[in-house]
């Protein structure tokens, strides 16, 4: 008998968690059963009715892993850990499972305020969203602070503050920094706010007109005027707003399209019966059940953080449904359904769904096949030896020689890699030498790229021929072949008789094969696929080098301060871990830091605020 079949002997009747491993001690898969003896036997058992990928699994097995929990919840639990911790190649993964940004409404505090986070906390907060665009968000937020005086400042100076902002005088705040409105008269405006987000929009609307009735009868004709020009405002955003449902309570609405090897996940977001949107996701499934696929997504969308709906509609039923529906229960703190709906205005609305995510996989492909045309157009355009799946470009910022950093953006089968953008600061070259810092910057990341074996398929650099004999050398000096190099230059700025003017009759792109400049049209979508990188990684340089410049205006003039020299000014940093932290710190908070005093704490206090 092999060490394997004696596991298989030997396993638990427990509810717990299974690690399949290879010969290396990889973990392949992770599952959770209530019964381990039953669930992973069944593996090993009817071989011949097993789908491909699970055979192709098992062939790889070596080892088991098992972990006994007390409940069949817990073992959930520890699977999604497990999964997040080991990444099985044979689990279904989620690659896009950031949090979607939600508007906090900070109503535990004595004059709220409307603040758009991504992390969902259990506080006495109301949350509204998510939004699936942030732009779409940030819009609403203008929005409600035209429509309701709320306030907008950051607590940090909320609590500091001598005197209103400039929105007290502009009528959009009520100045409650310095006492100008007591905070039950605050709570009527915040009320307000909660009933639009929540849809209650007659409601409100009624409320507001028999404020706008009660002003007119004191005479108070101005302030029944802007009243009413309030009502009209959200009336007109009652209009535009899509309506899909009438029971007016928040869901996730869940839809399915399989198209093999992928199957598309497509949440539709609705809050108080409106449509906020939705987002797709693409899941490899090729000879996975539906439910199966299903039932990953889910477990690995929500969770601690996310926003969770007091519905979720799903097309078809998952395993262990009562159990996934318990532990989103515990999630959210309040009571979760999970429906299955097979006919009314539910049904609908999952066809809906459905059909977003048919068209989400259609617009994919498309989308796709553009970018394999824009890979195949760089190639033969730029004479490149590979297909440039990945593309690294750098730029360099510095004043004069000054704060000078590099830095590196990584875009791959045409999109960008934010995940994988890379900031250098210079070391070891002084002056205003773009050349010496360009070489340093290429140097330091590919010496690091071979030893991981990490090189890219094309390399751009800011510049014109001067800039890519520079990454030239480097690539001599290392030894690294098989690497496209190529330079964009930027365009030319031509002095008129009176005036200056920018032409740009095409971009040139240098080639190390080639002595003249590859020169093409304006419109060509190379170009405009090349400077889009280029702006991408100088626009990543310019923001690096105006926070390193910030930093050390800063911490210059902090040594300015009577009582805080280079140990006091090191160590505040350490502490509070960066500049715009030390910034917001209060008085108590830098009193008790190492080192510090209150005599020294006030200094640095008003050091910063003085500033502002």
């Amino acid at each position: 008998m092999t060490p394997l079949q004696q596991k298989l002997e030997h396993l638990p009747a427990h509810p717990g968690v299974y690690l399949f491993k290879d010969t290396k001690g990889t973990v392949l898969y992770v599952g959770k059963a209530g019964n381990l003896r039953h669930r992973v036997n069944s593996y090993f058992q009817k071989i011949n009715g097993k789908d491909s990928k699970t055979l192709t699994l098992l062939e790889r097995v070596a080892d088991i892993e098992t972990i006994v929990t007390d409940t069949e919840k817990e073992a959930l639990i520890l699977e999604n850990h497990l999964i997040k911790e080991h990444h099985p190649r044979y689990n279904v993964k989620l690659r896009d499972d950031k949090n979607y940004p939600c508007l906090r409404l900070s109503v535990e505090e004595e004059y709220p305020t409307l603040c758009i986070v991504r992390q969902i906390k259990k506080d006495r907060s109301i949350y509204f969203g998510p939004y699936p665009s942030a732009t779409s968000l940030r819009q609403t937020v203008k929005l409600i602070r035209r429509l309701f005086p709320i306030r907008t400042c950051l607590d940090t100076k909320f609590t500091h503050r001598l005197r209103p902002c400039i929105n007290y005088e502009m009528a959009r705040c009520l100045g409650p920094c310095c006492g100008k409105i007591d905070p039950a008269r605050y709570r009527e405006v915040v009320h307000q706010v909660k009933m639009f987000l929540e849809g209650k929009n007659e409601a409100l609307i009624e409320s507001l007109k028999k404020k706008m009735d009660g002003e007119s009868e004191r005479l108070h004709f101005e302030a029944a005027a802007k009243i009413r020009d309030q009502i009209a405002h959200i009336e007109r955003v009652i209009e535009k707003q899509k309506i899909v449902s009438t029971d007016f309570i928040d869901q996730d609405v869940i839809g399915l399209h399989r198209q093999d090897p992928t199957l598309v996940v497509h949440p539709l977001f609705i809050r108080a019966g409106k449509l906020l949107g939705g987002k797709g996701f693409t899941l490899s499934a090729m000879n996975l059940p539906e439910e199966e696929v299903l039932d990953s997504f889910l477990h690995q969308y929500y969770r601690q953080g996310k926003f969770i709906p007091d519905h979720v509609l799903l097309p078809i039923s998952v395993p262990d449904q009562e159990l996934l529906q318990e532990w989103l229960t515990d999630l959210k703190g309040k009571k979760v359904r999970i429906l299955v709906p097979e006919r009314g205005e539910k049904r609908q609305l999952l066809g809906m769904a459905n059909a977003n995510a048919e068209k989400f996989l259609r617009t994919e492909s498309e989308v796709e096949q553009d970018r394999e045309k824009l890979l195949q157009l760089l190639t033969e355009g730029l004479h490149l030896v590979r297909i440039p799946r990945r593309i690294e470009a750098f730029d360099i910022s510095n004043i004069q020689g000054k704060h000078a950093v590099g830095s590196m953006v990584v875009f791959e089968d045409g999109q960008a890699k934010n995940d994988r953008y890379r900031h250098f600061k210079i070391k070891s070259v002084e002056g205003a030498d773009d050349y010496g810092m360009l070489y340093e910057v290429l140097l330091r990341r590919y010496t690091r790229a071979l030893e991981e074996k990490d090189l890219p398929d094309l390399v751009l650099v800011d510049g014109g021929k001067g800039q890519l004999h520079v990454a030239q050398e480097v690539f001599k000096e290392l030894k690294i072949r098989g690497v496209d190099l190529v330079s964009l230059a930027k365009e030319r700025r031509v002095e008129g008789a009176r005036f200056k003017r920018l032409i740009k009759p095409g971009e040139k792109v240098f080639h190390p094969h080639f002595k003249e400049p590859l020169v093409f049209a304006k419109h060509s979508p190379l170009i405009h696929f090349l400077d889009r990188v280029r702006d991408e990684a100088h626009r990543f340089a310019i923001t690096y080098h105006k926070k390193v410049r910030g930093r050390g205006t800063i911490t210059s003039a902090l040594g300015s301060i009577p009582g805080i020299g280079p140990v006091r000014e090191k160590a505040l940093l350490r502490y509070f871990g960066s500049v715009e932290k030390l910034r917001d710190a209060t008085l108590e908070e830098l009193a008790v830091a190492p080192k510090m005093n209150a005599r020294q704490a006030r200094a640095v206090y008003d050091f910063f605020h003085s500033t502002e």
